[in-house]
């Protein structure tokens, strides 16, 4: 089969597509014949040898969809021909073996391609908003990056979950896309101080919950924007730039923040089934969809990663083999 591997760490010439053998079958795993996969920022920093992963070379890839071809015998409730997403290791690629706990029957109304970009950004939305940040009705959540993948969907759940949304982004164009998927307030970060903005937004209060993943400055500032016993998520350091928190800003104002990595957390801490069988019929009403950004071949992947690193998504970028 052909794979999107990875032999060496390095810029987007160290892509490679491949002629692999299909993965060896585990008891507890599923193999599933891919017809598409989501690109995630996560591979980009894989790539650069900043993300944890198998040892090389290996496949790229964190989630993908398509079709079960086989079914590990401590595997229960999928059967071969079911139409599935999973969220894995190694599914840029025509076949991949995953764990049957990350394995997720779909509905036949969902796009098989679209359904290959949703496993992640719905799954760390729905945990970044509810698991961790705990939102309740009536809050104010300020999300990051609001036209990114995780961003757009966390928009449209806070949303459907009752709450006011303030969400930032570099461009108007994204700024209009955070607008029509529904939030409150949109805030231009290249052009605007968005921890002044939110204070004005609130009165000086800040809000009960932030939504960050650039890391740094942006993190630094993020913590401040906090209301008193309210909660900060950081799920990622795109930026890859450190971040100097000062203790004051966390214990002066009661603030919590929170660490979160969905693909580093603990197997079984986390409701994933759960969490999907409260989403799927959200995506059924039409309360919350994936936006696409792109789909390409897998043989252009490397164009793929060039998008993301210069932050010109709208949404997923989705391969097809």
């Amino acid at each position: 089969m052909k794979a999107v591997r990875l032999n060496e760490f390095g810029g987007l010439d160290v892509l490679k597509i491949e002629e692999v053998a299909e993965p060896n079958l585990r008891p507890h795993q599923v193999m599933i014949k891919v017809d598409s996969a989501g690109v995630n920022y996560a591979d980009i920093l894989r790539r650069g040898g900043n993300y944890p992963g198998p040892d090389l070379p290996s496949s790229m890839g964190l989630e993908a969809a398509g079709t079960v071809a086989e079914v590990g015998s401590e595997v229960n409730g999928i059967s071969v021909g079911q139409k599935v997403m999973a969220m894995g290791p190694g599914g840029q690629a025509e076949y991949m073996a995953v764990n049957g706990n990350f394995v997720f029957p779909y509905p036949d109304s969902l796009d098989p391609v679209e359904a290959g970009g949703m496993p992640i950004v719905f799954l760390t939305s729905y945990h970044l908003l509810k698991t961790r940040g705990q939102l309740q009705p009536g809050h104010t959540v300020l999300i990051q990056a609001g036209a990114s993948g995780v961003g757009t969907v966390a928009i449209q759940l806070a949303k459907a979950w009752g709450a006011k949304v303030i969400a930032t982004a570099s461009t108007q164009d994204k700024l209009d896309l955070c607008r029509s998927l529904g939030a409150d307030v949109t805030i231009n970060y290249t052009e605007t101080d968005f921890e002044e903005a939110v204070k004005e937004e609130t009165g000086g209060a800040g809000v009960e919950l932030v939504l960050e993943s650039v890391g740094g400055p942006v993190l630094e500032k993020s913590v401040r924007c906090v209301a008193s016993y309210g909660r900060l998520v950081s799920y990622g350091n795109a930026s890859q730039t450190p971040a100097n928190l000062a203790a004051s800003d966390i214990t002066g104002a009661n603030r919590t923040v929170i660490g979160f990595s969905i693909g580093r957390s603990p197997q079984g801490s986390l409701d994933h089934k759960g969490a999907m069988a409260e989403l799927f019929p959200m995506i059924a009403d039409g309360k919350v969809k994936l936006i696409v950004d792109q789909v390409l071949p897998m043989s252009e992947v490397a164009k793929a990663h060039q998008h993301l690193s210069n932050r010109g998504t709208r949404g997923k970028v989705i391969l097809t083999p």
